[in-house]
């Protein structure tokens, strides 16, 4: 309950005049029923509707029969979504934005929906998470070239363009008009060139909805990247070879689509879940498959995104031998830079939707 009144105080703002609804899947009635009862103790009667992932034709029609006449509305329309192994339904929720204007109407998608979201991604405020990804990102806005190297074993040579790339920060603060996506707690590219040894020795989190431990502690994931793709792959696990090479078997799937920096130092374990908790855990993660930017700067579509993330890590950069430190980012002074995609409008996370498959359905 600390981390649901940290969702309702610190991310959403709820005052009393507000209205509320909380839409969610059924793999997550209880964190849906958690959001509830916080609500209820601050006086507000939300409306909850349950709802399909990713098909659900009748949602529109469900949520169009809670939504308050906006001339009667006091305060904001909230409108919480809580899902677990998907993001759905984008379409009636722009409509709703739209409907009652971005500084009357907030969303907030949350994914990961479980106990390790109210208890470890909540830890650290949007204001805190915003000024950790500012000093980063002010950091790295500008340069060319940069090195990646973990106590693991990752080394990575990397190019960044970011004339041509948009950045992506994800750090939970409310902008009129955006969904708020949270677990909260990253910056993303698209690097320009990669290539080197990732070792990924934290997690692994993918698209395919699987229930396999996706822990790497054990049994770290060694990947080779030429070029921008994978070229081979060995990890002691064989339920995570089989998920890898699942993935990497997909057309574009061996593609490196994002270089991601996980910033919420707050998340103090990697969970066991399929999960972007663990994504935005501190360390570096890389994507495969589809890609995070337009299709007009990266011209190709892959149904699979598979991030694979290590274990804390440093960056050098433009040859600078002291290295900066995702564990011990300060917490900038200056003002988070106005970059093209500061939080992920749509809420496409990977930037093809989320929870797009299972195993099953991508072999």
């Amino acid at each position: 309950m600390t981390g649901v009144d940290a969702l309702l105080t610190k991310y959403s703002g709820v005052t009393a005049s507000d209205s509320c609804i909380v839409a969610y899947s059924p793999d997550s009635r209880d964190s849906a029923a958690w959001i509830a009862v916080g609500l209820k103790q601050r006086g507000i009667s939300p409306s909850l509707i349950a709802m399909r992932p990713l098909v659900d034709h009748e949602f529109a029609g469900r949520l169009n029969a809670v939504l308050p006449d906006p001339a009667e509305l006091a305060g904001r329309l909230i409108v919480f979504t809580v899902e677990k192994d998907t993001m759905s339904h984008f379409g009636p929720l722009v409509e709703v934005l739209q409907r009652y204007g971005g500084e009357r109407c907030m969303v907030v998608r949350i994914i990961s929906a479980s106990p390790h979201f109210f208890e470890k991604s909540l830890n650290l405020s949007p204001t805190e998470l915003s000024a950790r990804n500012a000093s980063l990102l002010n950091r790295l806005l500008g340069v060319r070239d940069i090195r990646v190297r973990t106590r693991g074993g990752t080394d990575l040579r990397i190019g960044l363009d970011s004339n041509k790339f948009d950045w992506i920060s994800n750090r939970g603060v409310w902008r009129p008009g955006g969904f708020t996506i949270l677990p909260a707690g990253e910056i993303a590219t698209y690097p320009a060139r990669i290539d080197g040894v990732l070792v990924a020795d934290g997690a692994l989190n993918c698209n395919v909805i699987t229930g396999i431990d996706t822990r790497l502690g054990e049994n770290p994931l060694r990947v080779e990247i030429a070029d921008g793709r994978a070229v081979g792959f060995e990890c002691g696990d064989p339920d995570i070879r089989k998920l890898v090479g699942l993935c990497f078997r997909q057309p574009n799937g061996k593609n490196v689509g994002e270089l991601g920096f996980g910033t919420n130092s707050g998340i103090d374990e990697f969970i066991a879940a399929n999960s972007h908790i663990n994504e935005r855990r501190v360390g570096v993660h890389i994507g495969f498959g589809q890609h995070n930017q337009d299709q007009s700067k990266v011209d190709y579509l892959e149904k699979v995104h598979l991030d694979l993330i290590t274990d804390g890590a440093e960056i050098f950069v433009d040859g600078d031998p002291e290295p900066i430190d995702l564990a011990a980012l300060p917490l900038s002074t200056e003002p988070h830079p106005q970059i093209a995609r500061d939080e992920d409008i749509t809420g496409d996370c990977c930037g093809f939707g989320y929870g797009q498959l299972t195993e099953e359905g991508a072999r």
